[in-house]
């Protein structure tokens, strides 16, 4: 469903399973709504975009950070301090100390 909501609303969307889909040639490789597995030009040519990231529960922090900061790498922008957050086991949940 992560997919399907943007693509409802009528936003650009990208369903990815690792940050090696991001190149450094623009271009993302990434699933349809369909199904269907495409390559296509990731970010337009502006100065500025707006852009919004979420990844399921089982996706980890690492794998969302490296997509990050290939965006960055792409927008030539400095991707801020990679923040390391402790997580302990509570109630079978993992919570952020």
């Amino acid at each position: 469903h992560l997919l399907e909501i943007p693509h409802n609303a009528g936003l650009r969307a990208f369903h990815i399973n690792r940050p090696e889909c991001i190149t450094a040639d623009n271009t993302i490789t990434h699933r349809t709504i369909t199904g269907e597995i495409v390559t296509e030009t990731f970010l337009p040519d502006l100065p500025e975009i707006e852009m919004g990231v979420t990844s399921g529960a089982s996706t980890p922090d690492a794998a969302v950070q490296d997509s990050l900061e290939r965006i960055f790498m792409l927008k030539a922008v400095t991707p801020p301090a990679r923040k390391r957050v402790p997580y302990e086991m509570v109630n079978g949940l993992m919570e952020p100390l």
